[in-house]
């Protein structure tokens, strides 16, 4: 057969294979670019909502996986210091028998750093100053920060470090002083060893404008005492300061001179945001919106509205810090007052991450972004909006903190959804 007889059967068989050679179940790859304004159809709307600032009245921070301490200056809110409070705990249930032929040769506690504040490229040499002193009672596993009403612990004469180190990579040692040898060196139980030892605080010097967030779950988060004996060299005791043993947060917040100042001194509630939005962690203040004006004339003029899709969109104000926070969550007010994460959060692909409900900054578009569809839906269907609270993810661990437009500027803060309707007749 000639090659121009071969050609037409070639071609046949080509096109036949094709459909076959695309059966491939669809991938995930690229969803994330994709609009998904540009899956529904319908009416596009957009609801303006009310806004004001609130203080972030109570935050538990006993037994967190993380601690956070230092301080930072800001224009825009002011200072804010934070002090880290641990246990110092045997390792074992039976107690501890340091006797007097035990020599110690030195005490090292390592502190698995997390995150920094400001941020630093990997490997960046960062100057920190720290202080850590013995706590002058025991540290209660049940301690806590509410912020009208701040809990700080009393400290001791005895200080275990206090000092200047360099911060390279992934942890800080630090070499404690003599004075915490006698503290440690003990013969008794461990409950025992909790109330000898108490605990002990972690603090940067005042005005280090830095914020270091130690992570309590790593292992290597630890006290080691180096020892010998008249029988034995290089010997090593290991004590713990983990997510196991008690630890809190202690937060403390100065607003006098900023726009947030009334809210602190209790001469407000909160700040009207009609031109900014402040959203701060470790206490600090969060963000209530509403949408009850919204509600009340939409489900008038269009009661038979279903909506498909809607977002929060949270535009950063052109004053915010550059090192925003990596993402805001948000928490819906019921009747009684109690919050709880919008319903959005219960329909995410993946709950540990909250996938599919966004609230990442997206640095294109200059705002944060929050599904919001079955909230509105909610919301629509009830007539009433109890509020909506803002806040920073991780916020007991994070000193990132950002600006939002308010809702009288060019941008605001506001949800754009997507509807259809029928009438009843139809």
């Amino acid at each position: 057969m000639s090659l121009k007889k071969l050609v037409f059967p070639l071609c046949m068989l080509v096109l036949l294979w094709l459909p076959m050679a695309c059966t491939e179940d669809p991938t995930d790859i690229g969803v994330d670019l994709q609009d998904p304004f540009t899956l529904f159809d319908g009416t596009r709307d957009t609801v303006f909502v009310t806004a004001g600032t609130i203080y972030d009245d109570s935050l538990w921070t006993a037994g967190y996986e993380y601690g956070i301490f230092g301080d930072y200056q800001d224009p825009l809110f002011g200072s804010t210091q934070a002090v880290v409070y641990s246990q110092i705990a045997v390792a074992g249930a039976n107690g501890i028998s340091l006797t007097d032929e035990v020599t110690i040769d030195s005490v090292v506690m390592t502190l698995v750093v997390d995150t920094l504040y400001p941020a630093v490229p990997d490997s960046t040499p960062v100057p920190l100053h720290i202080t850590i002193r013995q706590l002058a009672e025991p540290l209660l596993d049940t301690s806590y920060h509410v912020n009208l009403s701040t809990q700080s612990l009393p400290e001791s004469d005895v200080c275990f470090f206090d000092d200047d180190v360099t911060f390279y990579a992934d942890s800080l040692n630090l070499r404690m002083r003599e004075d915490i040898y006698p503290v440690l060196k003990q013969q008794c139980s461990t409950e025992d060893f909790l109330k000898r030892v108490k605990g002990f605080s972690l603090r940067l010097a005042d005005r280090s404008n830095k914020m270091v967030t130690v992570d309590f779950a790593a292992s290597e988060t630890r006290l080691t005492l180096f020892y010998h004996t008249d029988n034995a060299d290089s010997m090593r005791y290991v004590f713990t300061i983990n997510k196991e043993t008690g630890h809190s947060m202690y937060f403390n917040h100065d607003y006098s001179g900023t726009a947030i100042e009334s809210i602190a001194n209790h001469t407000a509630d909160s700040v009207e945001g009609s031109n900014m939005l402040y959203l701060e962690p470790l206490g600090g203040t969060r963000v209530r919106l509403n949408m009850q004006p919204f509600l009340n004339h939409f489900r008038e003029q269009h009661p038979w509205a279903v909506v498909h899709y809607a977002e929060l969109l949270l535009p950063v104000n052109n004053q915010a810090d550059t090192q925003r926070p990596v993402r805001i969550l948000a928490n819906k007010r019921l009747a009684d007052g109690t919050l709880t994460m919008v319903t959005d959060v219960n329909f995410v692909s993946n709950p540990y991450t909250y996938a599919g409900f966004d609230g990442y900054f997206h640095k294109d578009k200059g705002y944060y972004r929050l599904r919001v569809t079955r909230h509105l839906q909610e919301l629509l269907r009830t007539g009433r909006d109890y509020g909506m609270d803002l806040y920073i993810d991780a916020r007991r661990s994070s000193a990132f903190r950002t600006v939002l437009n308010g809702t009288a500027t060019d941008n605001p803060v506001r949800v754009v959804f997507v509807y259809s309707e029928k009438s009843i007749n139809q």
